[in-house]
């Protein structure tokens, strides 16, 4: 057996690194939750040591500003806990929702379930087959009433039909009755006729003749005029004809070039939809650009180093693309089993698309360098890794050394190497790769900690010129969500057949995809012009029809014009025939009455005797006529009762019908509930697992962004409490400082009091001694230096001057100055002889001989016995 080699590479690069850290979010807070109390610690120090004068006002502000900066930022994470933690709330509450109504849902199916025995499906099918019945019945209710309805309109319509017959024999006898009074009147009138009257009647005669002459050439004329019009409307009959057809022909030709027209749109928008498809494919595609020169040569002219100097320039150049579709494809998460959060849950497939997604890249990685030894991805692949992984149990995060072991119950190996990366927080598929493809560009351009072993095995080197392919899978450890690339070669021949089984799963091509987008964005032009063509088409078809139309349109407006006048001349000629009528018989009246006017007495009266029985006749008819349209409106009235009756006999049999149909529809729709009784407890079964799954893990993140934000809130807590105390250190300092300002200013104006009080204070020299304003002799420790006074506490109280204003003084300053005199010895003294200090002492005595040349120096040289007295206690202090 071949010796196998194993490689084991942890991830430890900077991309990685920062993976780490993002996925570990929840652990960065509570370290962050230390370091406030360990700052709130910090700052009951602070406050200790604020007591202590060694603390200063800047250093108390710094630790003000510390305190405010982090109390701030608690702030900020209590607001954003407090937003989870809401968010999280309505998770659960809408959560709990869902589970009630799965809840009755699964109720109602569970219930529904029971009541599903063949007995009730049979029951509910001799419902069916019973209500059918019902229907069919109900059917030929309706029919029947229906029928008896149009009976029943027939009568109402016979019995309307003689009503209106008597109405209309009503008034003919009641219009013959009028003219029957008319031609009584008229005979009774003309039974009083005179000569004028006579007169009249001739002329009536004559201008009636005279307007059926008229009349009858207006006949003719309008005659003449009307077969003229009649000959227009034909004619325009035969132009709309003609238009008619012309617009149909032009109308199916549009609306076949309409078809075309629409059938090469929804071409092109396919190969759009084809051509956007494959572009948003090709947009998101994920590719790792080498940098020129990123692998050097040994001694010995083969690849082997990774060339640091480019390693940045990889960086920079390579930046995720985001997947869309990757965003809509779900990633199921569980509850972190080793601390907060959760960890992703890849399942089978998707396990399957994210090692071929990554194997695309690591091959164009290898074509990029020229390798010819690429990644082949098969189930036993994809069972190897998947194995690793489900078997890991170390705790740390590194290889699991047993569980590669094991491995090789899978396929037997010569060769593996694994790359791990850290655990990351995922939702989707585009979060899982956007991870991935992070930590390889950590693992390719950022792995000096790991001794480019990553790199080495992700760019191909380590399989390169070696083995004939590279197998690969990726998976993640269910427990952690570290993602593990594995990479392997069988031992012998018996393991690559093993891990052959089922052949190569095909890899992704971004050459292949680019490709097939450049071949959709051909056809999509073809689609274009064809589509061009035929839109062109449509719109020169639609010119024509629209020629057509208004050839069409035309021609009905010639068409209307021509019945019009034609309709018109019908209408008068009719008018004008009714009007010849009615002058015949207006002529014909004038001639009966000239006649009646010029005819006997005798024969007058035999007239009105007529017209009296003809009026008598035709008012019996009348009142006939009346009882005869009587009795036809109580016909009328009864078959319309009956019709109505009729109508609610219909309407009523309709209503029972459609009951009797719902009915059926609730009856067939148990039945099919109860058919599909068990399918339906399944499903309703399952909605309530998962919505009670989504329930827990709601509660569950409730429950832990409840945790997060107490833990927010105490640490809020102690960082307003540290602000607090900081603030107090600060205030206290200020107020110390202030009262310190406060004195000070107090003694500089005591000071300047005391020193214009000094300055305005006199003393004065008598003898060897020194009086005050009041000429008392001040006390011994008393000090003159240039002039000024200063006590036994060296306080400046005053100055001497010879200036007396004062009689007390003056008198004090003789007596003292008296006193001395009358105790001295009188001594010649020679002009420039030399005199001790110490004899000219006040008040130690004087060993002096001449008292002038005591009271000469005392007189000449105050200013120097004040000035030695005055270096003496200096020296002293």
């Amino acid at each position: 057996m071949k010796e196998k080699v194993v490689k084991k590479l942890a991830t430890a690069a900077l991309v990685s690194g920062a993976m780490l850290l993002a996925a570990n979010k929840q652990s960065t807070v509570q370290a962050a939750d230390l370091n406030v109390k360990d700052n709130s610690n910090e700052a009951q120090s602070e406050e200790q040591k604020a007591q202590q004068p060694e603390v200063t006002k800047d250093q108390a502000q710094a630790d003000v500003n510390k305190a405010q900066s982090e109390r701030d930022e608690a702030k900020s994470q209590v607001n954003e806990a407090q937003k989870n933690a809401d968010n999280a709330n309505k998770e659960v509450a809408n959560a709990q929702s869902q589970v009630e109504q799965a809840t009755k849902a699964n109720d109602a199916a569970q219930e529904l379930q029971k009541q599903a025995t063949p007995e009730h499906i049979n029951d509910v099918k001799a419902n069916i087959t019973s209500q059918n019945e019902v229907i069919a019945n109900h059917t030929d209710a309706v029919k029947q009433a229906q029928n008896d309805v149009n009976q029943k309109q027939d009568a109402r319509s016979n019995a309307q039909q003689q009503l209106d017959s008597a109405k209309e024999a009503e008034a003919k006898r009641q219009a013959e009755a009028d003219q029957a009074k008319k031609a009584l009147d008229e005979a009774q009138a003309n039974a009083n006729a005179t000569q004028a009257e006579i007169n009249k009647a001739v002329q009536n005669v004559t201008d009636a003749e005279n307007k059926v002459t008229d009349t009858q050439k207006a006949i003719q004329n309008e005659t003449a005029n009307k077969n003229k019009l009649a000959t227009d409307v034909k004619n325009a009959e035969t132009a709309i004809d003609r238009a008619s057809k012309d617009a149909d022909a032009k109308d199916a030709a549009l609306t076949q070039a309409r078809q075309k027209s629409n059938a090469a749109k929804t071409e092109l928008d396919e190969a759009q939809g084809k051509v956007n498809d494959l572009q948003a494919k090709v947009d998101s595609i994920n590719t790792i650009i080498m940098p020129k020169g990123y692998l050097k040569a040994n001694k010995w002219g083969a690849l082997a180093y990774i060339n640091t100097d480019v390693t940045n320039e990889g960086l920079k150049l390579n930046h995720y693309k985001n997947d869309s579709a990757a965003e809509k494809e779900e990633v199921k998460n569980i509850p972190n089993p080793h601390g907060v959060g959760t960890i992703p849950q890849l399942s089978d497939l998707q396990t399957k698309e994210l090692t071929l997604w990554v194997a695309g890249i690591l091959n164009d990685i290898r074509s990029q360098l020229g390798f010819k030894t690429h990644i082949v991805v098969t189930n036993t692949s994809l069972a190897y890794s998947k194995y690793i992984a489900d078997h890991s149990t170390i705790s740390t995060f590194d290889h699991d050394d047993a569980a590669i072991a094991a491995a090789d119950s899978v396929v037997n190996t010569s060769i593996m190497n694994e790359s791990l990366t850290s655990n990351f927080p995922a939702y989707n598929m585009d979060d899982v790769k956007q991870a991935v493809y992070s930590h390889i560009l950590g693992m390719l351009f950022a792995d000096a900690d790991s001794n480019w072993g990553h790199a080495l095995h992700l760019c191909g080197l380590n399989f390169e010129e070696t083995y004939p392919v590279e197998y690969f899978g990726v998976s993640m450890r269910p427990d952690t969500g570290y993602v593990l690339l594995d990479s392997f070669y069988p031992l012998d021949a018996k393991a690559k057949a093993k891990a052959d089984e089922g052949g190569y799963i095909e890899i992704p091509n971004s050459n292949s995809l680019r490709s097939e987008l450049a071949t959709a964005k051909t056809e999509l032009a073809s689609k274009q012009s064809a589509y061009d063509t035929a839109n062109a088409a449509t719109q020169s078809a639609a010119q024509v029809y629209n020629v057509a139309a208004r050839k069409l349109s035309d021609a009905n407006q010639a068409y209307t014009s021509a019945k019009d006048a034609y309709d018109s001349a019908e209408i008068n000629l009719v008018k004008l025939n009714q009007s010849l009528s009615n002058l015949n018989s207006t002529l014909e009246n004038a001639k009966n009455t000239y006649a009646n006017l010029t005819a006997s007495t005798s024969e007058k009266q035999k007239k009105v005797s007529e017209a009296t029985n003809n009026y008598n006749s035709a008012q019996t008819k009348v009142n006939e006529a009346k009882k005869n349209t009587a009795k036809a409106q109580q016909l009328v009235d009864k078959a319309q009762s009956e019709l109505d009756h009729a109508k609610a006999q219909l309407s009523q049999a309709q209503a029972n019908l459609e009951q009797s149909q719902d009915k059926l529809s609730s009856l067939e729709k148990e039945l099919t509930d109860l058919q599909n009784a068990d399918s339906n407890a399944t499903k309703t079964s399952q909605k309530l697992v998962a919505a009670t799954t989504k329930l827990n893990d709601a509660r569950e993140l409730s429950e832990n962004m409840n945790e997060k934000l107490a833990e927010a809130k105490s640490t809020l807590a102690e960082r307003e409490t540290a602000l607090t105390n900081a603030k107090t250190v600060l205030a206290k300092i200020e107020k110390e400082e202030a009262a310190k300002a406060a004195v000070k200013k107090a003694q500089e104006e005591a000071a300047k009091t005391t020193k214009e009080k000094a300055e305005n204070t006199n003393f004065y020299k008598a003898g060897d001694k020194l009086i005050n304003d009041k000429g008392q002799i001040v006390p011994s420790g008393y000090t003159v230096l240039s002039g000024k006074v200063y006590d036994e506490n060296g306080s400046f109280i005053g100055v001497v001057t010879d200036k007396v204003q004062s009689r007390v003084v003056a008198h004090a300053i003789s007596r003292i100055e008296a006193k001395e005199a009358s105790i001295s010895k009188t001594v010649y003294v020679p002009k420039h002889a030399k005199v001790k200090s110490s004899s000219v002492l006040p008040t130690t005595g004087s060993s002096s001989d001449s008292i002038i040349g005591a009271l000469g120096l005392a007189i000449a040289s105050v200013g120097s016995i004040l000035g030695l007295a005055s270096s003496k206690k200096k020296e002293e202090r």
